[in-house]
């Protein structure tokens, strides 16, 4: 991998929000990055900074309540999933202990094994 790839892909790493603003600084910064193509990771450090002071960089021009905003909507999103997981996770342990009680009522009803015994029968005369 490219020092520049994992330079930008570091710093992409670190944003804990990626809303449309995000994206388009990012887009931004990777043009930018990519004019540096031929620089080492230290190189890009002392060019543009570590990956850490870029974000802090950035999230300092932004507004606070804008980014507490996006990140409460993250979380409640987040939590929402995990819900929904656990929801499909429980509602699928309960269908297959049903699917399992059913087919034990099934294998009850019929016998496992059976005797058939051919006896001859005597013949009536008249």
């Amino acid at each position: 991998m490219k020092d520049s790839k994992k330079y930008f892909k570091d710093i992409n790493k670190l944003f804990p929000v990626h809303s449309y603003k995000e994206k388009k600084y990012l887009n931004d910064l990777k043009e930018q990055i990519d004019e540096y193509d031929d620089l080492s990771y230290h190189e890009l450090e002392e060019q543009f900074g570590t990956p850490i002071d870029i974000v802090v960089a950035y999230y300092e021009t932004i507004d606070t309540k804008y980014i507490l905003k996006k990140i409460k909507i993250k979380h409640v999103i987040s939590t929402i999933c995990i819900l929904i997981l656990l929801f499909v996770a429980a509602t699928s342990c309960y269908e297959i202990y049903t699917v399992n009680q059913a087919k034990k009522k099934f294998d009850e009803m019929w016998p496992i094994h059976y005797e058939e015994r051919i006896t001859e029968d005597k013949e009536i005369t008249e």
